[in-house]
């Protein structure tokens, strides 16, 4: 697995060794940093929910994240992520949070963090769980004003409507949809 953007561009990480995890496929990660434009990174917060391996929040940060957000309950995700993290010199800019997702809403809200990119890559057959999670995290007002988030989920799968964000693009890549949601104003 290499960074396929930015500062790191070609940098080798350790890769994923439970076959439950599947990390964001090299030509998918640069088409959706190709979709957010060149230097939509540059300077923002980055949460990235069900990291896994934390691939998309590297990514963000080699194209000039200010600051990443993973979160896993995962073990060894979150040992995997931290090695990485520190692979790229990273520990600075990059925090790991080894906790549920709901729990990390809620642990981030009570800090007054705000997030200009979500990533959201829930269980590939279940979006649905991405799509609460997005509605959670917009209840709990971790969206500023002109936040987008990225649901990666299987095609030919329905998604329900989101309550807080509007869907603007997708783009299909072999089985691997990913949909692009903007903060409603």
């Amino acid at each position: 697995m290499r960074i396929t953007g930015g500062t790191f561009k070609g940098r080798k990480l350790n890769t994923v060794r439970n076959k439950a995890v599947r990390p964001t496929k090299a030509m998918v990660r640069e088409a959706l940093f190709s979709i957010l434009g060149p230097g939509f990174c540059h300077n923002k917060r980055i949460l990235d929910l069900f990291s896994g391996s934390g691939i998309m929040a590297l990514e963000s940060l080699s194209r000039g994240a200010r600051q990443v957000i993973c979160v896993d309950s995962d073990v060894d995700s979150c040992s995997l992520i931290k090695t990485n993290f520190s692979l790229l010199g990273a520990d600075s800019s990059a925090q790991l949070l080894h906790m549920g997702v709901s729990q990390a809403l809620s642990y981030l809200a009570s800090s007054g963090k705000i997030f200009d990119l979500i990533f959201l890559d829930p269980p590939y057959t279940d979006p649905e769980i991405g799509i609460k999670t997005m509605d959670d995290a917009f209840t709990a007002r971790l969206f500023a004003p002109d936040a987008t988030a990225v649901l990666e989920h299987r095609a030919k799968i329905d998604l329900p409507p989101s309550k807080g964000m509007t869907m603007w693009k997708q783009k299909k890549y072999g089985l691997t949809m990913l949909t692009f949601f903007r903060k409603e104003l």
